[in-house]
């Protein structure tokens, strides 16, 4: 199944790349199939949000930022288009790979000494086509009567090497014995018993109060597992006969079967009991593939939406930057003009010693284009639409007013607006120190949980 989805993704993605070659047709020299799709899906995207944060990135004009942005997307589209063409090709090898035939009836029993395993089945009635599903245990291998008898043996000397404890002799124990319930990993267990237990309790513990003098104690251990055992014991299972479902009798069968057959390596599911029909649920190739398949799709759009995104971060980054220069412009400016340098000089001079790299390539781009042949006030006000901020839109519209009309009142103007950017900078400081205060508040809750938990555990432990 995921097979032919990814061979339809793929003939998808071939058909819309011959339709682009045949409506771009300016893209088929030195392009290649996945470059026609990517600009014919270049067309069909909204870009004003990516061209908002490129333009914060690049000092360019509209035709340069429209090239730039087009070719920003084309490139992103372009990436995506071979992973996902890469992804799918791969995926598709896989899926037709023939898968190795195994019988599913067989499940390999686990040896002895390991845990028990659960076979997932669907019980289906034959008659009323209802499905169950049953979790069926499948328990460890158990010993032939050969193996048994060796491994109990086995068991006796391990009995004999930790008995006694810390006891030096049998014919003095003044300390508790050591009786083990189990001998490692065999699956054997130990049941201990004493002829008195007032003296002597079946873990090993002496009761010292009933010691009188000295003790005679017989104690019988019987090494055992589900079949075997030093002394011969039999046991029955007797349950009351009710009225079951034909999927409950499957179960009584199956759990029947499993158990005569525990001395066996493996264990023969049965296709066919009590009238119900017996499939075992695994999951098959198709199926992991088609996790595969949508987790390779979930990674390759987060990828694409993290590329997307770092623009975004760079813009936001950039407009702080900018932001926090603004007070330090705007007051080498103010002096610059007011010691009767041109504007032109007095930006010059503004952004010799500026940080703020984005800020320094915006003027420079400005400056170079009032010496192409721009109108300066225009230049100016197409600065501040590119710098995007509240307040240089508005110093550079005081600016370019002042050059269009003659304004003399310039240099005053612009100590106001240094007064102001004083008090903006207060308060980016000022919500710079908030944002720091709220990160400071998860490790501190983490340490007042801590805290809290050191107290309480010592305290409700001393309450039991």
């Amino acid at each position: 199944m995921v097979g032919y989805i990814t061979v339809g993704l793929l003939l998808v993605i071939c058909g819309l790349a011959l339709i682009s070659r045949k409506n771009y047709s300016k893209y088929k020299d030195g392009a290649g199939p996945l470059w026609w799709l990517s600009f014919w899906i270049k067309d069909h995207i909204n870009n004003a949000g990516i061209m908002e944060y490129v333009r914060k990135t690049k000092p360019l004009n509209t035709k340069a930022l429209s090239q730039e942005v087009d070719k920003r997307i084309a490139e992103y589209v372009h990436d995506f288009l071979r992973i996902l063409v890469a992804f799918l090709i791969v995926l598709a090898v896989i899926s037709f790979i023939p898968e190795k035939t195994e019988d599913i009836y067989t499940v390999e029993r686990p040896d002895i000494g390991q845990d028990p395993i659960f076979v997932d089945v669907r019980l289906i009635d034959k008659t009323t086509q209802d499905v169950d599903t049953y979790r069926l245990e499948v328990s460890p291998r158990e010993y032939t009567r050969e193996e048994f008898n060796q491994v109990s043996e086995e068991a006796e000397e391990y009995i004999e090497s930790v008995l006694l404890g810390n006891n030096s002799s049998r014919d003095y124990v003044v300390e508790d014995l050591v009786f083990p319930t189990s001998y490692q990993n065999t699956g054997l267990r130990i049941i201990w018993e004493t002829d008195m237990p007032t003296i002597l309790g079946s873990d090993g513990r002496i009761v010292a109060d009933s010691v009188k003098d000295k003790e005679r104690v017989n104690i019988t251990a019987t090494i055992k597992d589900s079949n075997y055992s030093r002394v011969y014991e039999t046991y029955a299972v007797v349950s009351k006969e009710e009225n079951l479902s034909n999927s409950d009798k499957a179960k009584v069968a199956m759990l029947n079967i499993e158990g005569d057959n525990r001395a066996g390596k493996e264990f023969k599911l049965p296709r066919e009991l009590e009238n119900v029909t017996i499939e075992r649920n695994i999951e098959t190739k198709d199926e992991k593939l088609t996790y595969v398949l949508i987790f390779g799709l979930v990674v390759i759009l987060i990828t694409g939406f993290l590329r997307f995104n770092k623009l975004k971060v760079e813009g936001e980054k950039r407009d702080e930057e900018i932001g926090d220069a603004y007070y330090g412009f705007t007051n080498r400016l103010a002096i610059y003009i007011g010691a009767g340098f041109t504007l032109q000089k007095s930006f010059r001079c503004a952004i010799k010693n500026e940080k703020c790299e984005y800020l320094v390539r915006e003027i420079e781009y400005t400056l170079n284009t009032i010496s192409s042949g721009i109108p300066e006030s225009k230049a100016y006000m197409d600065l501040g639409s590119r710098l995007g901020l509240e307040e240089y839109m508005r110093l550079l519209s005081l600016i370019s007013q002042n050059l269009n009309f003659g304004n003399s009142n310039l240099l005053k103007l612009l100590d106001t607006e240094v007064k102001t950017s004083f008090f903006l900078k207060k308060e980016r400081v000022r919500k710079k120190g908030e944002q720091a205060s709220e990160k400071l508040l998860i490790p501190t809750a983490i340490l007042l949980i801590t805290v809290i938990i050191i107290v309480m555990i010592p305290a409700f432990v001393g309450m039991k």
